[in-house]
């Protein structure tokens, strides 16, 4: 069920005021914490503070280094009070993500019970599961600040974080920013408000709260644009951040699957449910009717038409068009071939919506070709395929593919509880590679392997990572293809792998080793699978935030 408009006017009032709040009482604690204000010779440290405050300077120290050795043309250079508010800012929103995505676990789903029970944040200190945990360790609730409700937090995402260890595993620097009492109940009390109930059954809700997150720093850069400054490129995926209303996703989802659909059951000779049972010619006589209304001022011209089933839900946005002969012919065989990407998935709102509206057709293909309810066709088989094969995203800013991540994960637990899928295609393109120095040991050894197995020498390899360096700001704006043809195109001639040969025991190998001679078709995939390793190995493994199956899913790398 969609949020009210009320409940949206008020989530968004709602994560600005916790936004400033968060911010601000985290950095004031981080401060009282660490002492921070003076030396920490002089800060009467006990010996766990001593630590966490040497992994907070050092993580700050690395920032500062980082920053120097990219040297990016053009960028403002920024101190370490930047680089400790930028980790009191991932606590913050690492805390709010936490809590939004366990209510939105909480809520009952459409046809059944909720993913997780017993509640903890839906109540808060009167939540179902606090009032067991005070009976089961009352010892822990006196000799906490929060009443072990924070304990109790920490085992439950200790235990989320099997599943989605990128919103509820170790999360680095912000793990060392501590939380007080005091807000962190604040939080919850907020979240838990009645107003705010219609948010937790939306789809879009995860949406939502990142680019209401985001809003003040998209406003501030408005604001600087408007006088005279530049935006930096670790600005970028602020500045670009704009969430799609959900009137709009349904638009175009549906007059591009749609038709799709429509001409893959032209091709097959089906007919299509929507047609058969008369939901296509209905929709546009209550158009007809709706527009009639307001025209005569008796409905608002923002009010929506009334939908009545799933089916007109699923198709109220469908412009009825002519399929053409070769659109019939083009079309895949199967909804289980179709491919859609959205190269700026954000919060991955599009796909939540391509994976309801796919859900529907899979379910219907089944029906048509008689296999309706076998484990090929089955809710969880359907899912697995939609996650694994028919949906992709990519985004510069790596929290936002991993609430993606969660959305789908989310989305599709609440469909299929039992569904594990093999992967998601989702691409966060912030591959770090800016302050890579030109002699890191990982750079020299792919310099070696692509000149061994391709005969392009390493400069031209060096040319190629750098154009992956704008990565972190063009997204998928990047055309690393281009860089690979021309690569390719400048040593076709001595395009080819080093023949393997066995020594002479005293003469030892030849000077200049024999090479096999390759294809530029052959070339290109070798060169792509070796800087793919190399990425792999450079990047961290949990930029999806998600482990299904037992193994961690990493965003990938794709060209």
């Amino acid at each position: 069920m969609p949020m009210t408009s009320h409940a949206k006017r008020t989530l968004s009032a709602t994560i600005r005021s916790l936004r400033l709040r968060l911010l601000a009482d985290l950095h004031d604690a981080t401060e009282t914490a660490y002492r921070l204000l003076v030396r920490a010779q002089d800060a009467g440290l006990d010996a766990a503070g001593r630590t966490r405050r040497a992994r907070l300077e050092a993580w700050v120290a690395e920032q500062l280094r980082a920053q120097q050795a990219a040297k990016i043309a053009h960028e403002s250079e920024r101190s370490a009070e930047d680089f400790r508010r930028e980790a009191e800012k991932q606590a913050a929103y690492t805390l709010l993500n936490r809590l939004v995505l366990l209510r939105l676990m909480e809520a009952p789903r459409p046809l059944g019970d909720p993913l997780r029970t017993p509640a903890v944040v839906t109540g808060g200190w009167e939540s179902r599961a606090y009032k067991d945990f005070r009976q089961l360790a009352p010892g822990l609730v006196r000799a906490d600040e929060t009443e072990g409700y924070a304990f109790l937090l920490r085992l439950t995402f200790e235990d989320l974080a099997t599943e989605l260890p990128g919103l509820y595993g170790p999360a680095g620097v912000a793990d060392l920013v501590p939380v007080p009492a005091s807000t962190l109940r604040h939080v919850v009390d907020t979240l838990d408000a009645e107003v705010l109930e219609s948010c937790w059954t939306d789809d879009m809700t995860l949406g939502w709260v990142y680019q209401y997150w985001n809003d003040p720093e998209r406003e501030a850069l408005d604001d600087k644009l408007n006088g005279g400054g530049k935006v930096e490129p670790h600005e970028i995926a602020s500045k670009t951040q704009m969430f799609t209303e959900r009137y709009m996703v349904d638009w175009l989802l549906q007059n591009s699957l749609g038709p799709m659909w429509l001409a893959m059951c032209q091709r097959h000779g089906w007919t299509p449910e929507v047609q058969a049972d008369g939901t296509l010619d209905r929709l546009e006589e209550q158009r007809a009717e709706w527009r009639a209304k307001r025209a005569s001022g008796a409905v608002a011209l923002t009010e929506l038409m009334p939908l009545h089933t799933e089916a007109e839900r699923r198709w109220a946005y469908y412009l009825s068009q002519p399929i053409p002969e070769n659109a019939v012919e083009q079309v895949p065989n199967t909804v289980r071939d179709l491919k859609l990407i959205d190269p700026a998935v954000g919060s991955g709102h599009f796909l939540v919506v391509a994976l309801d509206l796919l859900m529907a057709l899979y379910r219907e293909e089944a029906r048509h070709r008689g296999e309706a309810g076998t484990e090929h066709w089955s809710d969880r088989s359907i899912v697995e395929r939609i996650l694994s094969h028919n949906l992709h995203g990519i985004d510069l800013d790596p929290r936002a593919v991993q609430i993606a991540a969660a959305a789908l994960w989310l989305k599709a637990r609440q469909i299929a509880p039992d569904a594990r899928p093999e992967r998601l295609n989702l691409v966060a393109s912030n591959l770090r590679l800016a302050s890579l120095a030109d002699d890191d040991p990982a750079l020299v050894e792919l310099r070696r392997e692509v000149e061994r197995e391709t005969g392009i020498p390493g400069a031209l390899t060096d040319t190629l990572i750098h154009a992956l360096r704008g990565a972190d700001h063009l997204g998928s704006l990047l055309k690393v293809d281009t860089a690979v043809d021309d690569a390719l195109n400048q040593h076709e001639a001595t395009l080819g792998r080093v023949k393997p040969e066995q020594g002479d025991l005293f003469a030892g190998f030849k000077p200049e080793p024999e090479r096999i001679p390759i294809g530029k078709v052959e070339a290109k995939a070798t060169l792509l699978e070796l800087i793919e390793g190399f990425l792999t190995k450079h990047t961290s493994g949990d930029d999806l935030g998600l482990r299904l199956r037992g193994e961690q899913l990493a965003a990938g790398v794709r060209f």
